[in-house]
C-alpha cells in the first residue's frame, strides 16, 4: 500500500508500526495514547523492560520512531513524540497488564454510572480474560467490573512505604 493512502489509522496500526522499533531497542511496548489538541497532536509511547528503562531508551526509541513515515502522514508534520516509562503509577492498558500486580491498590474510572459511581479504589483480588474484581476501599466489598468498562486504571502506589523501602537501603 502506498503510504500517501494510509489514513484514519486505528490505535491497533500505530502499536503495528511503534512495537518493531521498540522490541529492536531491547524494550516492550506498554500502551500509546493519541491526544488530539486544537493546533497539535500528542503521540505518547510508553516503554518497559524486564530490565531499567532509562533516559537513553526513551532518546533512542523517540529518535528511531522519527523516522517512521506512516506516523508523519497520518498525524500531520506538526505533531509531538513522547516517549517515556509507565512510571510507578502506571496506567494499564490492557487487561494482561494487571496480573503483575494482584493484591495491589488500582484506581479505576469507569465510563459509566456504576451504582451511583465513575471512581472507584480498592485492592487487586483477581482478573480474567475480560474482567477484574477489586476489594474497595471504602464499603470492603468485592466489586466486578468489565475491563471494556473501565475508561481508566492505574496503579495506585503507597508512597509512604515507597519512601520508607528507598530510605533503608545501604
Amino acid at each position: 500500500m502506498p503510504l500517501f493512502c494510509i489514513k484514519n489509522m486505528n490505535i491497533d496500526d500505530y502499536k503495528n508500526i511503534i512495537r518493531p522499533v521498540v522490541v529492536r531497542n531491547n524494550c516492550y511496548l506498554w500502551g500509546i495514547e493519541i491526544l488530539r489538541g486544537k493546533k497539535k497532536n500528542t503521540l505518547r509511547v510508553y516503554i518497559d523492560s524486564k530490565n531499567n528503562v532509562d533516559i537513553n531508551d526513551c532518546e533512542v526509541i523517540s529518535k528511531d520512531l522519527s523516522y517512521e513515515p506512516e506516523i508523519d502522514i497520518n498525524l500531520g508534520d506538526n505533531y509531538t513524540l513522547e516517549v517515556s516509562t509507565p512510571g510507578i503509577d502506571r496506567k494499564f492498558f490492557e487487561l494482561s497488564q494487571l496480573t503483575d500486580y494482584l493484591g495491589e491498590e488500582i484506581e479505576i474510572k469507569t465510563k459509566t454510572l456504576n451504582n451511583g459511581n465513575r471512581k472507584f479504589l480498592g485492592k487487586l483480588l483477581r482478573c480474567n480474560k475480560t474482567c477484574i474484581v477489586i476489594l474497595e476501599t471504602k464499603s470492603l466489598t468485592e466489586i466486578k467490573f468489565k475491563f471494556s468498562d473501565i475508561d481508566l486504571c492505574k496503579l495506585k502506589p503507597d508512597y509512604n512505604n515507597l519512601m520508607r523501602d528507598s530510605s533503608n537501603g545501604k
